[in-house]
């Protein structure tokens, strides 16, 4: 162990935070608490407030007579119990038990509770026990995209998770049923049922005597009165006064000048946009007025005489009223142009308005549009009883006579393959190709990845086919505090693969179900093949299992040491198939695996065809690409005469880029006119810093280039003269078979993984050292490279065929 002094310092301190011990113990509670089929736990928008379908369900639970014999428990960060407990004081909630969220009651609640009731997620800790029964309620008909829609947010992992343990899926409309079980990606995979019912917390609307009552409390019972429920525009890390806070504070202060005395224009701001600044700005307007906070939302909502909103699914819920509604999307060009809708707002039937003036005219003018269809559509089944008609169904059984149906699947087999981080590099390159040449619609495939590692590289989804699923997870496991030591031990080789699972084995199968649900796949693929975590993770499900390997990894661990031996040898043993994806790395698996276990050949697929249509666009660098000249130096070299080499890899040390820079130093004292550019997906341990260094200590600055992180690389391979691999050692050498599909000649080292396609297909192979490198090279510059002579169409089908007979 590094340093067990620090070690034990931090773990001292972690047992001083109560999260952290409740949350190291929900994994024994899980195991050893009975469910208790009386007890009922609700959370209402992770635990922040109580508010929306939740309000009304609780308010339900409390007062009908047939769940007298239930316990109610409502979970609630501690910074939020006080004003959650004043609104439950305020209508007078009794008999409600508030269990502080993450604390060691809320742990046991979240294992041995029979019913347990959310409008958004459990956290992803929690595991669903047989037994349990989930409602899932959700909090609105999406207009805004979800899910897979949203493509570069990897983070919907949870979502994903909660819906498929979910029981039941509450939808107030078909559109809700088909938008949500689409965009997360449910079909298939889960054994859930959906409710067509109204949401809860639409009741309110059919209750003209509440709105009375609140129009009485609060003496404006003769004023007009105007509700503002704008979308909050942030994101969750990135929480702070922003440029549409003040956008905000600018038009609610005009607009005050022009209301008058008998007009009241209350506002409800998500409590991350309202910060102290603008809510005590807010205090001095005289028209304007704050949400009061002893009231929930949508009951005060009912008192309204027009709703304002901009992009906030609320007015699908309030359509019901058949009050009017405007809309007021101020920065409609700019916020949509980063984020996707269902429907065009111009669709809707609501008046839209872009300017004070215009909002001030529609807020005093009758309502002059027909929303006939639209309310027929998206408010189906709101009703004054629709409450009951949600818990006596799910919680007693009784048939009340909504819609129940299934969450249906095609019948195929569901097949889980996970990516790694979905960084730019070969893995993720080789399975995007094998997902466009495979028949996608054999079988239905989720793509797997870890949401926390695959954050920098969202952008990565929108580039496989619609008809591939993803399911995103979190990158850790659940265990207890002895656990915990154990892995630790693990991390610092003092515990071996095999120590490890006898230890822990148990709780890995129980952290694929933490990670997974109840997520029905009949086969998994470890397509990464690296991650130890992720290995044993995969290791432990209960069906046919595969794993890829996509590198000599016995040069790895002598190498670069970032491979554990017995993992490896326990993981070949273990998993049902070992693939390689070239003959030539068969021999160091077959070492690892054992001598009986029989390795797998599938090439990887080659999609020639974007290579090649991406290849025509022009050089561009990207915002986020680093390089070594001056863009305008960059693209001077590109655009001319000049003799241009190039080398695409990762910057790590097993690419060979320190001897490749060497050997064209000699070549470039000979001919300073000739350029050298190195590309690289991501830098390991800043490796990309000490070529840059390199370079300019050898004087080569203006004619070594060295990039890092670009889109679309294919337009400045092509625009080179010459292709050279110098690795130490690879699993394939995908580059080189782009490099030659876009014309350039290619030259690689002698080792395993290029060697067996450079032989097969007459290629040039130098030997694997810096004297081999810089012959590479002169062999380049003086054009004595043979182009070799590849069919990639015919070479696909061979490499598709080798996928499918794993199925076999």
């Amino acid at each position: 162990m590094s340093n067990p002094f620090t070690y034990a310092n931090k773990v001292r301190k972690k047992f001083k935070d109560p999260y952290w011990v409740a949350k190291n113990k929900y994994i024994t509670y899980y195991e050893q608490l009975p469910i208790d089929e009386k007890v009922i736990l609700l959370e209402s928008q992770t635990a922040t407030k109580i508010s929306g379908n939740l309000f009304y369900i609780l308010k339900y639970l409390l007062t009908d007579e047939k769940y007298a014999g239930y316990t109610v428990y409502l979970s609630s960060w501690g910074r939020y119990v006080k004003s959650i407990t004043a609104i439950l004081e305020h209508y007078g909630f009794e008999n409600v038990n508030i269990v502080v969220y993450a604390s060691d009651d809320y742990m046991r609640l979240l294992a041995s509770a029979k019913y347990l009731i959310n409008d958004a997620t459990f956290p992803n800790y929690w595991i669903k026990k047989k037994g349990q029964v989930y409602i899932n309620t959700w909090h609105g008909t999406p207009l805004k995209a979800m899910g897979r829609k949203v493509h570069n947010d990897v983070f919907f992992g949870n979502v994903q998770k909660n819906l498929v343990n979910a029981d039941y899926l509450l939808y107030p409309n078909i559109f809700t049923k088909d938008v949500m079980i689409r965009d997360y990606m449910l079909e298939n995979i889960s054994s859930n049922s959906y409710i067509l019912c109204g949401y809860p917390r639409n009741t309110v609307f059919f209750d003209r005597d509440a709105e009375k009552k609140i129009r009485e409390e609060l003496e404006i019972t003769d004023k007009k009165i105007y509700a503002y429920m704008p979308t909050w525009r942030g994101t969750v890390d990135k929480v702070g006064v922003s440029k549409n806070d003040a956008y905000l504070m600018y038009y609610l202060c005009e607009l005050d000048k022009r209301l008058t005395d008998d007009e009241i224009f209350y506002i409800n701001i998500h409590p991350m946009a309202m910060h102290a600044k603008n809510t005590a700005e807010v205090s001095k307007l005289k028209h304007i007025k704050n949400f009061p906070a002893e009231y929930e939302t949508y009951d005060f909502l009912n008192i309204a005489d027009v709703l304002v909103t901009d992009y906030s699914s609320v007015f699908f819920d309030y359509a019901c009223t058949r009050k009017k509604v405007v809309l007021f999307p101020y920065d409609k060009d700019e916020y949509l142009c980063d984020r996707g809708m269902y429907m065009d707002m111009d669709d809707l039937p609501f008046p839209q308005v872009f300017d004070l003036d215009a909002l001030v005219n529609e807020l005093r003018s009758e309502k002059n549009y027909d929303d006939t269809e639209f309310v027929k559509t998206y408010c189906t089944w709101d009703s004054s009883n629709a409450t009951a008609q949600l818990c006596d169904r799910t919680i007693l059984g009784i048939d009340t006579g909504l819609t129940v149906g299934p969450v249906t699947g095609n019948g195929k087999e569901n097949v889980l393959i996970y990516a790694g981080n979905l960084d730019k590099n070969g893995i993720t390159t080789s399975l995007r190709s094998l997902m466009k040449n495979i028949d996608l619609d054999k079988r239905n495939y989720y793509i797997s990845f870890c949401q926390g590692k695959a954050k920098r590289h969202g952008e990565q989804l929108a580039t496989f086919s619609d008809k591939v699923n993803f399911f995103a997870v979190a990158e850790y496991f659940n265990l207890t505090a002895a656990n915990k030591t154990v892995n630790k031990l693990y991390k610092e080789h003092l515990v071996s693969t095999n120590q490890y699972i006898k230890s822990l084995g148990k709780r890995i199968e129980q952290n694929f179900l933490r990670s997974y649900g109840n997520a029905k796949f009949d086969r998994v693929i470890q397509f990464c093949g690296y991650e130890d975590e992720m290995i044993l993770l995969y290791s432990q499900f209960k069906g046919q299992k595969t794993i890829w390997v996509h590198n000599d990894m016995l040069a790895e661990i002598k190498t670069r040491s970032n491979q554990r031996k017995d993992l490896l040898e326990y993981a070949y043993h273990t998993y049902d198939n070992v693939v390689a994806v070239t003959d030539d790395i068969v021999a160091p698996t077959q070492i690892l695996a054992g001598k009986d276990k029989k390795i797998n050949i599938v090439k990887n697929t080659i999609d020639y065809k974007t290579i090649l249509a991406n290849s025509e666009q022009p050089i561009a660098l990207d915002p986020t690409t680093k390089c070594s000249v001056e863009p305008e130096k960059f693209y001077e070299i590109m655009q001319s005469d000049a003799k241009k080499f190039i080398n695409v890899g990762r910057y790590s040390p097993e690419k060979g880029h320190d001897r490749l820079i060497d050997a064209f130093y000699k070549l470039w004292q000979k001919d300073n006119s000739i350029y050298l550019i190195i590309m690289g997906g991501n830098s390991r341990a800043k490796k990309y810093e000490e070529l840059i260094e390199k370079v300019n200590g050898m004087g080569l600055t203006d004619n070594v280039i060295l990039l890092l992180a670009v889109s679309n690389p294919y337009p400045i391979i092509k625009a080179c003269d010459g292709f050279i691999l110098s690795s130490l050692y690879e699993g394939f050498g995908l580059v080189l078979a782009e490099a030659d599909i876009l014309g350039l000649p290619i030259v690689s080292t002698d080792i395993t993984g290029p060697r067996t396609f450079m032989k097969k297909y007459g290629g040039t192979l130098i030997e694997n050292s810096d004297e081999g490198v810089y012959k590479g090279l002169q062999m380049l510059y003086n054009g004595e490279i043979k182009p070799i002579n590849v069919d990639y169409e015919a070479y696909n089908q061979e490499c598709v065929a080798e996928f499918e007979k794993l199925f076999e």
